[in-house]
């Protein structure tokens, strides 16, 4: 192993004998290192250890373990006073890994001198940069090579880790050649998310998604491609469109130019499509996405809290915020996730609903405050529109209100004044 740090080393510039600094990196790959050590170098005993006087079964002991998964102290606790729990809660301790710049160096250590815990990491998570994927980018254009993290992640850490099902990138840039240093790893991914990333063209992202078929879903948020649907010295054809199960769009506030988003909608085929609705200018660009999924059948948007601003301005032009689908309908299902603070935008999104492209409605789903002050603070207009539109749906068979507050003491007196505004639901 130290063979293979030294050609690291070497290879890419990155120094293993400092000491490493463990503190304050909670949730990380550093605090997951220690622990690995204590875990995998036990002190080597030369009496045979004593017979426990009682033993749980097996089959127990890993339930309890697998109940604790989410408490990261109390599982290293278990891997350090029973071995019988070390197997379980290992799979637990690594199944999701963080990697940033920070703790980078801790993370080549960890996976270069501990191989046997590579293959239950599932879920990774790796950022390249600090907001700076563009300018990466662009000194790849000029010839220069890809960011020393990024090579050695691709080169490095990626080959060990088989069993990856979820990947998410985070300020990364992308071109021809590092898109190819991501071909084999990862055979078994399914998920894959994008954010704050780079493309030097569109074929650039539809060859990285390609190169992993069993890829179902994508989750991306300002993607951005520097020469749009080709690049004048590489034309690469993106080819047939993509089958999707879901995919989820994060726009939140970007405003370049340079967005894929317009051609991703148009190249992917999501079966479920999830969109964050951040302010009144997005209902255009939620339209014209979803008019053109021919595959669409779940529609599910999701809506952080709003300005005040956008606010009065459906108030004053409700037609604002109508959804329009593909036509002929076939989206079955709608879910609108109001959070702690739009239930006025979940009413008159559902009072302006379309009930010719929406015909084959069959379930509402709606996460919202049910609380009686938020819902008396929506005027009897918009609720009256909602109960309409609901009682015009002649295929709509189910309504789910589901609180998203954690203080479950006034949804009885909100679910009440709902239904007191919403007599179709009687």
């Amino acid at each position: 192993m130290d063979r293979t740090l030294d050609a690291i080393s070497k290879e890419f510039g990155i120094r293993f004998s400092e000491k490493r600094k463990w503190d304050r990196l909670r949730g990380t790959v550093s605090r997951t290192w220690k622990a690995a050590a204590g875990i995998t170098r036990r002190p080597q005993s030369t009496s045979p250890p004593p017979l426990p006087q009682w033993r749980l079964p097996l089959e127990l002991l890993e339930q309890v373990v697998d109940h604790l998964h989410n408490e990261i102290p109390t599982l290293r606790s278990c891997a350090l006073v029973c071995h019988a729990l070390v197997a379980s809660a290992r799979h637990h301790l690594f199944y999701r890994m963080l990697i940033t710049a920070e703790n980078f160096v801790n993370a080549v250590l960890l996976f270069v001198k501990n191989p046997h815990l590579t293959c239950h990491v599932c879920e990774l998570y790796f950022e390249a940069g600090d907001g700076t994927a563009f300018g990466s980018l662009q000194a790849l254009l000029e010839g220069k090579e890809p960011p020393k993290h990024l090579r050695v992640f691709a080169l490095v850490i990626a080959p060990r880790l088989p069993n990856v099902v979820r990947l998410t990138f985070k300020d990364t840039s992308f071109d021809q050649h590092i898109v190819a240093m991501f071909a084999s790893p990862f055979p078994r991914l399914h998920t894959l998310s994008l954010f704050d990333c780079w493309f030097r063209c569109n074929a650039d992202l539809a060859a990285l998604v390609k190169g992993h078929p069993l890829i179902h879903t994508m989750r991306c948020g300002r993607l951005c491609s520097r020469f749009g649907v080709s690049n004048h010295d590489f034309a690469e054809q993106p080819g047939a469109k993509v089958t999707l199960h879901s995919l989820k769009i994060t726009e939140s506030d970007s405003s370049s130019q340079l967005t894929l988003m317009p051609w991703l909608v148009t190249y992917v085929k999501p079966e479920t499509f999830i969109y964050s609705l951040y302010r009144l200018s997005q209902v255009v660009e939620l339209n014209r996405a979803i008019a053109g999924l021919a595959t669409l059948r779940h529609l599910h948007v999701a809506l952080p809290r709003w300005r005040k601003a956008d606010t009065r301005g459906f108030i004053e032009c409700p037609e604002m915020v109508a959804i329009v689908p593909l036509y002929p309908p076939r989206v079955v299902t709608l879910t609108l996730d109001a959070k702690l603070h739009s239930l006025l935008l979940v009413v008159y999104i559902l009072a302006q609903l379309d009930l010719h492209a929406f015909s084959r409605l069959a379930t509402v789903h709606i996460f919202a405050h049910i609380k009686a002050e938020d819902v008396e603070a929506v005027d009897m207009n918009g609720w009256a529109g909602m109960d309409k539109t609901l009682n015009g749906l002649l295929s709509l068979r189910r309504v789910n209100f589901v609180n998203v507050c954690q203080d479950t003491t006034h949804v009885e007196v909100g679910i009440a004044a709902i239904l007191e505004r919403l007599p179709v639901l009687n």
